[in-house]
């Protein structure tokens, strides 16, 4: 037994007939005594006729030629809305990776932008303490050249030239870099001092923990498949010396040491003469330059103000001449 047509089949079958039925037809009458019996037939019928007006083709209206053709059609319709529902969703997902993508670019150039800038270069022979934004203090030593950025998730020194004294307020939001051109000392709050020499950094904490890392000068393929470079962490009293070949080293020193300039005093530990030249030039209208080979264990406490009798004095306790030139004074170590 045949099943019973359902009302959008028979209103369906209605359009399919009187599409191209004349208007005095017998057939319209039938039809219009069909819509009259109830009035859900014609609610119905218009809207299956308003479903078959949004088809483009007419060899689509003229498929619907029977009962099973119908069901195909609406079939295919519900697919058809089913696949722009999905293609919409689609279509917000990738909208809300698109803004996505453009917000967190945006917060990088946000992060990136600088909230403060300075520079700061000392002459020789004067000290500077310069107290930036967040409260942190810098005494800078003579001779010596920094550049401070702050940005909103780190505050970065560059230390260009000479040696500096931090006392760093803390922000675990915002950690605090020192960067030279061999070595990055991290922190978020202490106390210590970066002497850039010659041939090495010297950082030397008074309290607090700092993280010392050798910096790569630029990466490299060859450098790509080796091993992390060594970083320490030191704490109060401790100080690590960061060479050009990327060592890092614990020494065996005083910290108090670094910070003498403070007070006015220069205190060399087991120094070179490369680094009694380049820390008195700082404080010397004359630079100071070695030659020769390098004498090490120096160790002397002096008053900056008593830089050149120090000076004069050194073949006393080390075998160095002492020449002066128009342009500079050279200690020339004898062989």
């Amino acid at each position: 037994m045949r099943k019973p047509l359902t009302l959008s089949e028979l209103a369906a079958r209605w359009y399919i007939r009187m599409r191209h039925t004349k208007q005095d037809a017998p057939e319209r009458r039938e039809f219009e005594q069909w819509l009259s019996l109830d009035a859900r037939h014609a609610a119905e019928y218009e809207s299956i006729a308003g479903l078959m007006r949004q088809l483009d083709s007419k060899e689509a209206l003229s498929s619907l030629a029977d009962a099973a053709e119908q069901q195909a059609f609406m079939a295919q319709e519900s697919k058809r809305k089913l696949k722009q529902r999905r293609v919409g969703q689609l279509m917000v997902i990738g909208m809300f990776c698109v803004i996505g993508y453009f917000t967190h670019q945006q917060y990088q150039v946000w992060q990136a932008a600088p909230v403060m800038q300075m520079a700061a270069l000392n002459p020789v022979g004067q000290i500077a303490i310069k107290t930036l934004d967040d409260g942190t203090k810098v005494t800078l030593s003579a001779k010596s050249e920094m550049e401070v950025t702050y940005y909103r998730h780190e505050r970065h020194v560059l230390l260009k030239e000479g040696e500096a004294v931090f006392d760093v307020e803390k922000d675990p939001e915002r950690p605090f870099v020192v960067e030279t051109d061999t070595a990055v000392v991290t922190v978020l709050g202490t106390r210590f001092a970066v002497n850039r020499l010659d041939q090495l950094v010297r950082v030397s904490v008074d309290h607090g923990r700092v993280k010392v890392a050798p910096k790569l000068a630029a990466p490299s393929k060859a450098t790509a498949t080796e091993a992390p470079l060594e970083s320490r962490e030191i704490t109060n009293g401790q100080v690590v010396e960061v060479y050009p070949n990327h060592a890092t080293v614990l020494v065996n020193r005083p910290a108090a040491d670094a910070f003498a300039f403070l007070t006015g005093r220069l205190v060399f530990d087991r120094a070179d003469l490369g680094e009694i030249a380049s820390t008195v030039s700082r404080y010397r209208l004359k630079p100071v330059q070695s030659q020769g080979r390098q004498i090490r264990n120096i160790s002397a406490d002096i008053n900056i103000h008593n830089i050149d009798q120090f000076l004069h004095g050194l073949p006393n306790i080390a075998a160095v001449q002492v020449q002066e030139t128009p342009q500079y004074t050279l200690l020339n170590s004898q062989r």
